[in-house]
Protein backbone atom coordinates (compact mmCIF):
# COMPACT_ATOMS: atom_id res chain seq x y z
CA UNK A 1 0.00 0.00 0.00
CA UNK A 2 2.64 2.67 0.70
CA UNK A 3 3.88 1.92 -2.71
CA UNK A 4 0.83 2.70 -4.35
CA UNK A 5 0.64 5.87 -2.08
CA UNK A 6 4.10 6.60 -3.49
CA UNK A 7 2.66 6.64 -6.97
CA UNK A 8 -0.30 8.74 -6.63
CA UNK A 9 1.57 11.40 -5.02
CA UNK A 10 4.02 11.47 -7.88
CA UNK A 11 1.73 11.27 -10.15
CA UNK A 12 -0.17 14.53 -8.81
CA UNK A 13 2.76 16.52 -7.81
CA UNK A 14 2.72 19.62 -9.75
CA UNK A 15 5.99 19.05 -12.79
CA UNK A 16 6.46 23.43 -12.90
CA UNK A 17 8.01 23.57 -9.42
CA UNK A 18 8.72 27.38 -9.27
CA UNK A 19 8.56 30.34 -11.77
CA UNK A 20 10.41 33.61 -10.61
CA UNK A 21 11.91 36.59 -13.57
CA UNK A 22 15.23 37.71 -13.33
CA UNK A 23 14.84 40.83 -15.36
CA UNK A 24 13.38 39.80 -18.74
CA UNK A 25 14.17 36.08 -18.20
CA UNK A 26 11.77 34.05 -16.59
CA UNK A 27 13.31 31.09 -14.84
CA UNK A 28 10.65 27.65 -14.45
CA UNK A 29 12.22 25.06 -11.94
CA UNK A 30 11.15 21.76 -12.80
CA UNK A 31 10.34 19.06 -11.40
CA UNK A 32 11.52 15.16 -11.98
CA UNK A 33 9.22 13.82 -14.65
CA UNK A 34 9.62 15.24 -18.10
CA UNK A 35 7.28 12.68 -19.86
CA UNK A 36 3.64 12.49 -21.63
CA UNK A 37 1.93 13.05 -18.11
CA UNK A 38 3.35 16.57 -17.79
CA UNK A 39 3.60 17.90 -21.15
CA UNK A 40 -0.27 19.29 -21.18
CA UNK A 41 1.50 21.00 -17.83
CA UNK A 42 4.34 22.51 -19.19
CA UNK A 43 2.52 24.11 -22.67
CA UNK A 44 0.06 25.35 -21.39
CA UNK A 45 2.73 26.79 -18.55
CA UNK A 46 4.83 28.26 -21.19
CA UNK A 47 1.84 28.82 -23.41
CA UNK A 48 0.57 31.42 -20.95
CA UNK A 49 3.41 32.90 -20.24
CA UNK A 50 4.14 33.79 -24.00
CA UNK A 51 0.81 35.33 -24.47
CA UNK A 52 1.44 37.40 -21.40
CA UNK A 53 4.77 38.67 -22.99
CA UNK A 54 7.37 36.44 -21.21
CA UNK A 55 9.38 35.51 -24.33
CA UNK A 56 12.48 34.45 -22.82
CA UNK A 57 12.86 31.30 -20.89
CA UNK A 58 15.26 29.53 -18.80
CA UNK A 59 14.29 26.07 -17.43
CA UNK A 60 16.18 24.79 -14.66
CA UNK A 61 16.45 20.86 -15.55
CA UNK A 62 18.50 19.62 -12.68
CA UNK A 63 15.46 17.45 -10.86
CA UNK A 64 14.52 15.57 -14.26
CA UNK A 65 15.11 11.88 -13.56
CA UNK A 66 12.52 10.57 -16.41
CA UNK A 67 12.20 11.49 -20.09
CA UNK A 68 10.24 9.97 -22.38
CA UNK A 69 9.68 10.88 -26.21
CA UNK A 70 6.39 13.15 -25.28
CA UNK A 71 8.88 14.91 -23.22
CA UNK A 72 11.53 15.47 -25.58
CA UNK A 73 8.49 16.24 -28.25
CA UNK A 74 7.33 19.04 -25.68
CA UNK A 75 10.84 20.38 -25.31
CA UNK A 76 10.93 20.92 -29.17
CA UNK A 77 7.36 22.04 -29.91
CA UNK A 78 7.71 24.71 -27.34
CA UNK A 79 11.61 25.83 -28.69
CA UNK A 80 10.27 26.39 -31.77
CA UNK A 81 6.72 28.30 -30.86
CA UNK A 82 8.76 30.76 -28.66
CA UNK A 83 11.26 31.00 -32.02
CA UNK A 84 8.23 31.74 -33.87
CA UNK A 85 7.20 34.47 -31.38
CA UNK A 86 10.70 35.89 -31.35
CA UNK A 87 11.33 34.71 -28.00
CA UNK A 88 14.27 32.01 -27.06
CA UNK A 89 14.04 28.77 -24.61
CA UNK A 90 17.19 27.55 -23.27
CA UNK A 91 17.54 24.63 -20.63
CA UNK A 92 19.49 25.42 -16.94
CA UNK A 93 21.38 22.60 -15.51
CA UNK A 94 20.38 19.90 -17.50
CA UNK A 95 20.33 16.76 -14.98
CA UNK A 96 22.31 13.97 -16.56
CA UNK A 97 19.57 12.06 -17.63
CA UNK A 98 18.22 14.68 -20.08
CA UNK A 99 22.06 15.46 -21.17
CA UNK A 100 22.30 11.91 -22.16
CA UNK A 101 19.10 11.97 -24.41
CA UNK A 102 19.74 15.60 -25.58
CA UNK A 103 22.70 13.63 -26.87
CA UNK A 104 21.42 10.73 -28.31
CA UNK A 105 18.57 12.47 -30.47
CA UNK A 106 21.24 15.87 -31.26
CA UNK A 107 19.07 18.41 -29.62
CA UNK A 108 22.32 19.33 -27.65
CA UNK A 109 23.04 21.20 -31.10
CA UNK A 110 19.72 23.00 -31.37
CA UNK A 111 18.30 24.23 -27.58
CA UNK A 112 21.59 25.54 -25.96
CA UNK A 113 22.08 24.85 -21.93
CA UNK A 114 24.10 26.19 -19.54
CA UNK A 115 25.59 24.44 -16.13
CA UNK A 116 25.57 27.94 -14.51
CA UNK A 117 22.84 30.71 -14.43
CA UNK A 118 25.20 33.30 -14.92
CA UNK A 119 26.50 32.59 -18.49
CA UNK A 120 22.55 31.14 -19.22
CA UNK A 121 20.95 34.57 -17.72
CA UNK A 122 23.59 36.81 -20.06
CA UNK A 123 22.66 34.58 -23.18
CA UNK A 124 19.26 36.02 -23.92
Amino acid sequence: MPALFSELAVAHMPFVLSQSNIGPVTLLELGARLVIDNVPELRDTLQSLADQGHLDLLLDCSRITAVDSQGIGSLVGNWVSLKNRSGKLKLLRPSPRLHQVLQVVGLHKVIESFDDIGPALRSF
